[in-house]
C-alpha cells in the first residue's frame, strides 16, 4: 500500500543518514562537507581527515585548494590521496601555486579559480612554464570559454607534451575577436576622418579657386573700363582737331 511504501521509504532515509553519521564520526565537518560534495570514498576521507590534523597552520588554505583542486575530477577520491601523497611529502603547496605569474596570468585570460590553482599545480612541474604560460595564451586568448579550454590543455601538460601554436580561428567574444573588433573601429573612424579632411580641403580650394577668378574678373572689368575712357577722351580730341581745321579752311 501507499502508507506502507512511505514508511520504507522513511526507515530508508533513516538508515542512510544513520551510516552517513557513522561514517563521517570523528571527522572534521569542513571534511565532511568536502567529501559529501566531492562525492569522497570513505577511505579517503579517513585518509584525509589524518592528514589534516597535521596541518592545523595551513588548514584553511589546504581545504580551499583541495575545493578547488577536486572540481570537475573524473575520480575525486584518486585525486586526492595523490594530494595526500604531495602533502606527506612536502610537494604540496596548496593556493600558494597561484604565484605572482600565474594570478596575472589567470586574470589577464579570465581564467576561474579551479583552472588557475590546476595550471599552477602543473606548471610546478614543467621545466619553462613561462614559456608554456605564453604558448598556452596564444590559444586563451582565441576563445570565448578560456577556462574550459585550459582544463583541456592541462592534459597534455600533465603528459609532458609540449604545447602547439593555436590553428584555429579566434572565437566571437575572444580576447583576440575583441581586439580585431576594435581595429576594425578605428579603421573606419580614420577612414570618416580621412573623408571629411579630403570634404573640407576640396570646399576650400574651391572657394579659393572661385575667389581668384572673381579677382582675375574684376581687374578685367577695371581695365576695360580704363580702355574705354582712354578710347573716348581720344575720340572727343580728334573731334575737337577735326573741328579746328574744319573752322581754319572757311
Amino acid at each position: 500500500s501507499i502508507d506502507s511504501e512511505a514508511v520504507a521509504q522513511l526507515r530508508f532515509q533513516q538508515v542512510a543518514a544513520q551510516y552517513e553519521m557513522a561514517k563521517h564520526a570523528g571527522i572534521a565537518p569542513e571534511i565532511a562537507e568536502l567529501a559529501e560534495y566531492h562525492g569522497l570514498d570513505e577511505r579517503a576521507t579517513r585518509a584525509l581527515d589524518e592528514e589534516m590534523k597535521k596541518r592545523k597552520e595551513s588548514f584553511d588554505a589546504d581545504m580551499q585548494a583541495l575545493w578547488v583542486g577536486l572540481e570537475g575530477a573524473r575520480n575525486p577520491s584518486g585525486l586526492l590521496m595523490m594530494k595526500l601523497k604531495d602533502m606527506r611529502m612536502g610537494q604540496f603547496k596548496g593556493m600558494s601555486a597561484l604565484d605572482r605569474n600565474v594570478q596575472e596570468f589567470a586574470k589577464r585570460y579570465r581564467l576561474d579559480a579551479q583552472a588557475a590553482v590546476k595550471l599552477g599545480e602543473v606548471l610546478d612541474k614543467r621545466d619553462d612554464p613561462d614559456g608554456d604560460m605564453k604558448k598556452i595564451g596564444k590559444h586563451l586568448e582565441r576563445s570565448n570559454k578560456p577556462s574550459s579550454l585550459m582544463m583541456m590543455l592541462l592534459r597534455d601538460l600533465r603528459d609532458g607534451k609540449p604545447v602547439k601554436d593555436p590553428e584555429y580561428a579566434a572565437a566571437i567574444g575572444s580576447r583576440v575577436h575583441e581586439k580585431e573588433l576594435a581595429v576594425d573601429t578605428t579603421k573606419k573612424e580614420k577612414s570618416r576622418s580621412r573623408g571629411r579632411g579630403q570634404r573640407v580641403r576640396s570646399r576650400s580650394r574651391d572657394r579659393r579657386d572661385g575667389g581668384g577668378r572673381g579677382a582675375e574678373g574684376g581687374d578685367r572689368s577695371r581695365r576695360d573700363r580704363s580702355r574705354s575712357r582712354r578710347d573716348r577722351r581720344r575720340s572727343r580730341s580728334r573731334d575737337r582737331d577735326r573741328g579746328d581745321r574744319d573752322r581754319e579752311r572757311r
